[in-house]
């Protein structure tokens, strides 16, 4: 008796283990500024409006352009897509967004 009540205890213990979720991962935050000026601030400026590139702070692009040209180029533009990761390339695009004039 006492046998089986281990074995039903300890079965019930790996199901419920089983089944739990998993605690959700937190994303890294991604560093903006030592992104940009690793990739970018060469062309752009530091402050992404002072480089012999487009000033990004006058950018016509909306999110969605800016993810798609930093991703895949275009033009003189390098594409970074297998540089950076996709949450690295949204947060450039956020900050890009951020300093719209």
């Amino acid at each position: 008796m006492r046998n089986r009540f281990i074995l039903i205890i300890t079965l019930l213990s790996v199901i419920a283990s089983c089944t739990k979720k998993s605690a959700p991962v937190a994303e890294k935050k991604v560093d903006v500024a030592g992104l940009f000026s690793k990739n970018c601030a060469k062309c752009h400026g530091t402050d992404g409006m002072s480089g012999r590139a487009p000033n990004l702070g006058k950018t016509d692009l909306d999110k969605a352009g800016l993810v798609k040209m930093i991703s895949q180029g275009e033009g003189h533009m390098p594409a970074f897509a297998d540089v950076l990761s996709a949450s690295e390339i949204d947060a450039i695009s956020k900050w890009i967004l951020s300093i719209k004039s």
